[in-house]
């Protein structure tokens, strides 16, 4: 979700994956640690960071394999609350952009149903979102550790994958929009895809709110403060480039 490559630092984990190079930023660590505490038994936490870590791996590979195929030279880098998937061009084509966006949430919610898929074929099942998957064996019953990582990957894959095609700034759904907004109207483009992003971002934060749960209150942060961003940006050179 990030659009510019944070600074590098002597702790980074540094690897390859398909020919890609991958840069993991010590704050996505920390990050996905904090997101995890809601339960601090320690085997259920690493479950969690391992989890956030291959589903965002995932997600940002999902945009860089499609960007490799339309010819850039990708790298992704892990940091804070997500990914970034990075590749230098000097051409502007939106339908390419709008694909290689769609590619990072349908990676994971590929990988989602191949978790479902493999679940069902072992004969193993679990109770996701009070929807029961698989008709086996409950996971929960047999392997609670097992049921824990199943239930950690589609709740990741799915929740988060929708989350980030909402047409917030900088979500994927936000540069989705941007770019179909500039694709129309390349004048005013740019400041009428900010605006939605902070209608939408502020009724996110308020339905978070409205919902009273616990777990909400990050929900309503997030969406939140990505409305406030889009909302500064407004008062910058693109929210005086003209009227909705």
């Amino acid at each position: 979700m990030f659009l510019e490559d944070p600074p590098g630092t002597q702790f980074d984990l540094h690897f390859s994956l398909l020919g890609i190079p991958v840069r993991v930023h010590p704050l996505f660590w920390l990050t996905s640690l904090l997101l995890g505490l809601a339960n601090p038994e320690p085997g259920a936490l690493l479950i969690w960071v391992g989890v956030v870590f291959v589903s965002v791996l995932v997600h940002e590979l999902g945009h860089a394999l499609v960007a490799r195929r339309f010819g850039f030279r990708p790298w992704i880098t892990l940091y804070s609350f997500g990914g970034l998937a990075s590749y230098q061009s000097s051409r502007s084509n939106p339908w390419e952009q709008v694909l290689i966006l769609l590619a990072g949430p349908g990676a994971g919610f590929l990988l989602a149903a191949a978790v479902a898929a493999l679940l069902m074929v072992s004969g193993g099942a679990i109770y996701f979102l009070h929807l029961r998957i698989g008709s086996g064996t409950l996971l929960a019953e047999t392997n609670p550790q097992l049921d824990t990582l199943v239930y950690n990957l589609l709740y990741v894959n799915i929740f988060w994958g929708i989350i980030n095609l909402f047409p917030v700034y900088p979500l994927d759904g936000g540069q989705i929009a941007r770019q179909l907004f500039m694709k129309y109207n390349p004048w005013h483009g740019v400041r009428q895809s900010i605006v939605l992003s902070v209608i939408t971002g502020g009724a996110m934060a308020a339905y978070a709110l409205l919902v009273k749960k616990p777990s909400d209150f990050y929900l309503a942060f997030f969406f939140g403060y990505l409305a406030y961003l889009s909302y500064a940006s407004l008062q910058g050179p693109w929210g005086r480039l003209g009227r909705w």
